[in-house]
């Protein structure tokens, strides 16, 4: 016969025993809901190298194809934007070159012939959504989706000429570039960036980073604070990564400095060429 005792601690073993079991079963109702919760990242755009920002109208996939909201791409790429409510038809116009897209239709209109699509674009919230594909065929732009990342890339930063002997190139990047004649800047090798600062900062012991280059995998985890992407190739994104926010600099000199050598940093940028 049971003693009291032993009843008792039974009695608490199967309690732990039941208590451990109902934690276990909530964790497993839990794990499902947590990871579908999350879903993918969003999908970025970068237009001539910077990322695009449209909270009302983000890309998405559908039907296995990549949809751009049309207006907010091709005005940043410089395109007039007409849309005939009638005919449900909008217009590219650049220059001489015209390009039209029919709600629901699978193909565009260029150079008077019609160009067949395998989708068709559509209307959603008055934004009308093109395939970032046929974008790139209809306009012979170049366009890039990596899966593996969710980035589309349309067009390319600027690229001016620079002559051979004033390019500077580093291995260890990637990539070579040209600092503007008197430029008071001064770079450096830090970990796998080469960063860029303002000499007469840098040299007081201030903060004078200006920016930075690197080759990445992945620009959403390896960069911050709206980074410039100036190549893509093989797998690899080479480009511009920058601070938060601007110098705290109390020095009026020194300020000024900075301030000069940060207006040069597109002119840097557009010398970037990624090393054959």
């Amino acid at each position: 016969m049971e003693t009291r005792e032993n009843l008792y601690r039974m009695k608490e073993k199967k309690e732990v025993f039941m208590k451990k079991m109902a934690a276990w079963v909530l964790c497993l109702l839990l794990i499902p809901s947590a990871v579908l919760a999350k879903g993918p990242d969003p999908i970025e755009v970068y237009v001539n190298g910077r990322e695009l920002l449209v909270e009302d109208a983000a890309p998405v996939i559908r039907h296995d194809r990549t949809f751009l909201p049309l207006r907010a791409v091709t005005e940043e790429l410089g395109y007039t934007v007409t849309w005939d409510r009638a005919k449900k038809e909008v217009t590219l116009t650049k220059g001489k070159e015209a390009v039209a897209m029919t709600i629901g239709k699978k193909s565009y209109r260029s150079g008077g012939k019609d160009v067949a699509m395998d989708v068709a674009p559509y209307l959603e919230k008055n934004r009308t959504f093109i395939p970032a594909r046929y974008l790139g065929k209809a306009t012979g732009l170049p366009v890039e989706w990596v899966p593996t990342t969710r980035i589309v890339t349309v067009g390319q930063y600027p690229k001016k000429d620079v002559p051979a002997g004033e390019r500077i190139d580093v291995e260890d990047v990637g990539m070579s570039f040209a600092l503007p004649k008197d430029a008071n800047i001064v770079y450096r090798l830090v970990g796998n960036r080469l960063c860029f600062y303002e000499k007469s900062n840098d040299d007081a012991g201030g903060d004078g980073f200006l920016f930075s280059l690197s080759a990445v995998k992945n620009p959403r985890t390896a960069w911050n604070n709206h980074p410039v992407i100036l190549a893509y190739r093989d797998g690899v994104y080479y480009g511009a990564d920058f601070r938060g926010d601007p110098a705290d600099i109390q020095d009026e000199t020194l300020k000024s400095n900075f301030e000069k050598a940060y207006d040069l940093i597109d002119d840097i940028l557009m010398t970037v060429e990624v090393r054959q």
